[in-house]
């Protein structure tokens, strides 16, 4: 695992812990294993290191798309289904320590919420050339947002469901599109 990757994780458990205003770089460097010099060098404040935590969330995110839309063929609803494909995955890769320590992030600084709706505002232009209904198109992107911060929230864990549901979902675009 890449030290980064390592204070990310530290940083995320840490957090989820003890709370986002308890965490320190120093107790962030002793759970990544790390010196604090080490941590330093990746990350010059606590701040850095929870835009990065965020930056990252969102840009695994887009990666996990960009994968799904090569892998398909391109058309109506492309987008809409790499979307889904992609809230499916994270949801069941299980890593929501992360996803989970960033709703705590934004109670300390909503300031970062800047990083998401820059994401949402590209999402949403992607859905809006996808040539999919406005409802299909809503529903998709709803049922997705809602089942990915339901289960970051923990909730309940929705990962069985929110396959099947999506899928479902992405089944009447197909059908309508006569794939």
């Amino acid at each position: 695992m890449k030290t980064q990757d390592k204070i990310l994780d530290a940083a995320s458990v840490l957090i989820l812990e003890e709370g986002v205003s308890n965490v320190t770089l120093e107790k962030i460097a002793k759970r990544a294993e790390i010196s604090k010099g080490g941590l330093l060098y990746h990350y010059r404040t606590k701040e850095s290191l929870f835009q990065e935590l965020n930056t990252a969330a969102i840009r695994e995110f887009e990666e996990a798309i960009t994968r799904y839309l090569s892998e398909q063929p391109n058309g109506r609803g492309a987008y809409a289904r790499a979307y889904a494909l992609a809230t499916i995955e994270d949801i069941q890769k299980g890593g929501t320590h992360r996803s989970s320590a960033l709703i705590s992030i934004f109670s300390d600084h909503p300031e970062i919420m800047g990083i998401w709706k820059e994401g949402y505002a590209r999402w949403q232009q992607q859905f809006d050339q996808d040539g999919l209904d406005w409802e299909e198109a809503a529903t998709i992107r709803y049922v997705c947002d809602g089942l990915w911060f339901n289960e970051m929230a923990g909730t309940t864990s929705t990962s069985a469901f929110a396959a099947d549901l999506l899928h479902k979902l992405l089944e009447r675009i197909d059908k309508e599109e006569g794939v």
